[in-house]
């Protein structure tokens, strides 16, 4: 949903607890109102996802100075404060973070000059009985976008934006295929887009998705997302890997589910990297959808012997394999044996699950890779 205010106001507020749709509008802000700003040195953007109370005050002062400066390279000066979190909480307790932030108020609810261009996007709801949006509401237009929470709607949420996508991509898929995507992404609109991507590729010319396909290329939700803290690890990108695992911590998965599927991931990703180095097996790159081939019976045999009943995908092979491609056979065996002792840590250490997870994480990711990747 979103409110209008004027068009020419020359502060935006974004907010709602829907981080993709979020993220999706900030962007197309950017590119339509001030295309060049982060190329020609006009944009600035401050961090407000933080959690003390000095960061919080310091993100609120360097907001201040930068809406009550001119840029020497260019005649709009564009400041960006983004992934706010401090307007509610226990760092909005603080009396200095108060001071502060009616200081932001008063002078923002003064109106900007036209030489200002001012974007504010806020994790969460905005109350409307806040200070803060009240102070705004005259001189900003607002945005809000939210998803559905509440277990008993998310499903329901999640079949109307899926028949939408599907539409939208020139897709079509029967009501129960449609119904079972629901049931294994939720309504997480970044999850949903990419297993859509991955289901439009895989289908290519037919457009059409039955119940076999969603089966077989659409895992559930939380090995979806186990799925991608193992991507990480084959990308190299430590602080995604450390930010999924807060994601996860925060959401309540259990750290044993999450810990038995990266193990399982890890393990047939260095069995299919023996494979590619020892040339029974090759990856063919087409883009994001290429192909894993077995070139040896018995190597393919081995590896459904690995996996037991469970049919891998064909998107999530070629994934596998490629990422294992890049590592060397000495650094797929050290990173499964650490997986290995720290799943058999879960049940003997009194340290924390996703403490665990997280010290498995620094391990691969400084002892078992080259240092020059």
């Amino acid at each position: 949903m979103s409110e209008s205010k004027a068009s020419s106001a020359r502060i935006f507020v974004i907010h709602g607890n829907d981080e993709y749709q979020i993220e999706k509008a900030s962007k197309a802000f950017l590119e339509t109102r001030c295309p060049h700003a982060d190329r020609d040195g006009s944009l600035t953007t401050i961090r407000g996802d933080v959690d003390t109370v000095d960061q919080a005050v310091e993100a609120v002062k360097q907001t201040l100075t930068a809406v009550q400066s001119l840029n020497m390279f260019s005649p709009e000066n564009v400041t960006w404060l983004r992934e706010v979190q401090f307007l509610s909480g226990a760092v909005f307790k603080s009396e200095s973070v108060k001071e502060v932030v009616e200081k932001l108020q008063e002078t923002l609810g003064n109106g900007l000059g036209p030489e200002q261009l001012l974007l504010i996007t806020v994790s969460g709801k905005l109350d409307a009985r806040s200070r803060f949006l009240k102070a705004l509401k005259p001189v900003a237009e607002f945005q809000e976008f939210m998803r559905v929470t509440k277990e008993w709607e998310i499903k329901e949420d999640a079949i109307q934006k899926l028949n939408a996508d599907f539409k939208k991509r020139g897709m079509k898929a029967d009501s129960q295929a449609i119904q079972e995507i629901a049931v294994r992404v939720g309504n997480d609109p970044r999850l949903m887009q990419n297993e859509l991507e991955k289901l439009d590729l895989y289908v290519g010319k037919q457009r059409s998705v039955t119940l076999q396909d969603v089966e077989l290329m659409v895992p559930m939700q939380q090995e979806a997302q186990v799925y991608m803290l193992g991507d990480c690890v084959g990308s190299r990108n430590l602080p995604k890997a450390m930010e999924m695992l807060q994601q996860m911590e925060t959401n309540g998965l259990p750290a044993v589910g999450v810990m038995a599927t990266l193990h399982n991931s890890l393990r047939e990703m260095a069995y299919l990297g023996a494979c590619v180095h020892g040339r029974d097996a090759r990856v063919e790159e087409n883009g994001r959808f290429g192909k894993f081939i077995f070139t040896n019976p018995e190597a393919q045999a081995g590896f459904q012997l690995l996996v037991g009943d469970k049919t891998r995908s064909p998107f999530r092979l070629f994934q596998l394999g490629r990422q294992a491609k890049n590592f060397s056979p000495r650094e797929l065996d050290r990173m499964l044996r650490f997986s290995a002792e720290t799943y058999d840590a879960f049940f003997r250490s009194s340290t924390p699950p996703y403490e665990q997870l997280r010290q498995l994480m620094l391990r691969i990711f400084y002892e078992c890779m080259r240092k020059s990747a």
